[in-house]
């Protein structure tokens, strides 16, 4: 049996997470669902176009991929990462488009964020418990013009990447 050796947060990275968190509040410009269970989400305002894929930037984007999540509605939990309904998840995330990112939560003993919208709804992001694996990141945070990004796992904690 092995224990989890956590590593020490860099203060580059803590300051980006919360410099994301001074930012708010931020309107939501795209949700979308990725491949599986991803899900990307835009806040701010509208940038240039990637040059590579043409799609719109903004400000922040925000990659969830290697974690569970959920989406609420009030006390309703309206999507959750194993939907295998596509077309459902889209229709749901896109009801998020036009909502504001008021506030982003993180209980550093369980690893565990709540991002809180208008509207009611909440994203909870928790590291995979079916699948664990403590170097599995739970997002990454993108900001516009930086050649980072912002990651989480919970044996990384907060870390910046290329």
């Amino acid at each position: 049996m092995s224990a989890i050796a956590y590593l020490p947060t860099p203060a580059s990275a803590l300051g980006r997470f919360e410099k994301f968190k001074a930012s708010l509040p931020l309107v939501v410009a795209q949700a979308r669902r990725g491949f599986g269970g991803f899900i990307t989400l835009d806040f701010g305002a509208k940038q240039a176009r990637d040059a590579i894929t043409g799609e719109p930037q903004f400000d922040w984007h925000l990659w969830v991929y290697l974690c569970d999540w959920d989406l609420y509605k009030g006390a309703s939990r309206v999507l959750w990462r194993r939907e295998s309904d596509n077309a459902l998840a889209g229709a749901v995330l896109s009801q998020l488009v036009g909502e504001t990112l008021t506030n982003v939560t993180f209980d550093q003993q369980d690893d565990c964020f709540s991002f809180e919208f208008s509207g009611g709804y909440r994203l909870n992001l928790d590291p995979d418990f079916f699948d664990f694996d403590a170097a599995d990141d739970l997002f990454m945070l993108f900001q516009h013009d930086q050649r980072d990004c912002l990651l989480y796992s919970p044996k990384r904690r907060f870390y910046q990447a290329a």
